[in-house]
């Protein structure tokens, strides 16, 4: 069974919320749980599809993004979105759609600041976001956390029980955000406070954590200026160069960028476009980042207010969505002018609050999204957690991930579809299981692949 075309769950978005449970409900008889946990495998050659990928990025940062890519599965994993949604499009899946994160593995939560200047926790990379079955997110964060947590050795009986209990509490969270009205559903604010509650630490442990938000709460332009730019005899402030990640270059953007950053503004809110007026641009460089997006345009732009400040803003390409032509094959994937704005609006939505910059503006033949440059950012180190931190760690990413879903007009269809039943669970906890298995055959043959 392949996604369905039209998701009629939507006809349902207005009726009352009783309706939209019942009607959720009533999903399970046509889109049984059980299912939704089998995964079959398909008929496709990983290695094509990556190299599909490949030929749009840029031709020498590709060794570096393959040495990343080639670290671990879960690294590979991160690194190859793409083959996960192709085998997604072709499995037994809900009819109900919601706005999707599109790559919600457990690395892709972390830290940042809101226009209030509180540190939160949420969502925070949405270059696949878009509409997609709403449990396509949860899959995924499920597939990372056992990957992630065999790279740390963890207990394979304490792991399973960990995927399984990630279905529980993203169906709990569903439940929880909808003892709100829909007003209040509308403003949740995931600070960092309500999340840490969540985690059990030792005093020791809550000591680092502590100090390690501190830094992450004290980064901001001025911070990126002092690690990233060089000051010359004259006074000039450039960004340093360390190729190729990090090099001067001239092209259409770094040509036009006073051009783009005016159309990037009427992208923005009137009082933070009036805001910017105030800055002009110092310098721009090309600053690639990530492991799936590495070797895509990425750039660093800093600009220079009156008052000698600095702000530092990320500029990244938007690649076109991988949406699977008639679900059967990813070929001839088209560009669309509007890429950066989906990747804006996506995360506008399914974030508890976004960063005041968050803005976009397209070339003649690329599409870009801008934001901020680590201001208040940071992630969590899976590697220095124990265990009894990483469990309760990716449970509130599944936690997140609800109350973003719950974002979603579908949201009340999936309340009632996922329900009290473990047996959604189980379903998840299943899939996930199968297709580890998929991503450590497809690991094996891009190792082979890149040795011939």
């Amino acid at each position: 069974m392949s996604v369905k075309p039209f998701d009629f769950s939507q006809l349902f978005v207005q009726q009352p919320l009783k309706e939209q449970k019942k009607f959720g409900k009533k999903l399970r008889t046509a889109f049984p749980f059980e299912e939704l946990g089998h995964y079959t495998a398909t008929d496709r050659d990983p290695n094509q599809l990556m190299d599909e990928v490949r030929a749009i990025l840029i031709p020498e940062l590709l060794p570096e993004r393959t040495q990343r890519v080639n670290q671990s599965s879960f690294a590979f994993f991160r690194g190859t979105a793409e083959l996960m949604e192709y085998d997604l499009a072709q499995q037994a899946n809900s009819p109900i759609h919601a706005v999707s994160c599109g790559d919600a593995h457990i690395g892709n939560f972390g830290f940042f600041g809101s226009p209030e200047r509180q540190l939160l926790f949420d969502l925070n990379d949405f270059d696949e976001s878009g509409i997609s079955p709403f449990e396509w997110d949860l899959k995924r964060l499920a597939v990372s956390t056992l990957l992630a947590g065999r790279e740390h050795s963890f207990d394979e009986q304490a792991l399973t029980t960990l995927v399984k209990a990630l279905g529980q509490t993203y169906r709990e969270s569903l439940q929880e955000m909808f003892k709100k009205t829909a007003l209040n559903r509308f403003y949740p604010v995931n600070s960092v406070e309500t999340v840490l509650s969540t985690i059990p630490l030792k005093e020791a442990q809550t000591k680092k954590l502590k100090k390690f938000l501190d830094k992450a709460g004290k980064r901001d332009s001025e911070q990126v200026v002092r690690k990233f730019t060089v000051t010359d005899s004259d006074g000039q402030i450039a960004f340093k160069e360390t190729p190729p990640r990090t090099r001067h270059v001239e092209d259409r953007v770094t040509k036009h960028i006073t051009k783009y950053l005016s159309q990037y503004r009427q992208s923005l809110a009137p009082d933070v476009s009036l805001m910017l007026s105030q800055y002009h641009v110092t310098d721009i460089v090309r600053h690639s980042v990530g492991v799936g997006s590495f070797g895509s345009l990425c750039y660093l732009l800093l600009l220079t207010g009156t008052d000698d400040s600095h702000l530092v803003l990320q500029i990244k390409e938007a690649l076109p969505h991988r949406q699977l032509a008639d679900q059967v094959n990813v070929q001839n994937v088209q560009y669309e002018q509007n890429e950066g704005k989906r990747i804006v609006d996506c995360q506008k939505i399914l974030q508890s609050a976004s960063d005041a910059f968050l803005g976009y503006f397209a070339t003649e033949k690329k599409s870009f999204y801008v934001r901020q440059f680590r201001d208040m950012k940071a992630s969590i180190d899976l590697s220095a957690l124990d265990w009894d931190q990483f469990d309760a760690y990716a449970k509130t990413c599944a936690w997140v991930l609800g109350i973003a879903h719950a974002q979603s007009p579908t949201a009340g269809v999936i309340l009632g579809y996922t329900g009290h039943s473990e047996n959604f669970d189980s379903a998840i906890q299943s899939w996930t299981a199968a297709y580890v298995e998929q991503v450590n055959q497809d690991f094996a043959s891009f190792k082979r692949y890149r040795h011939l």
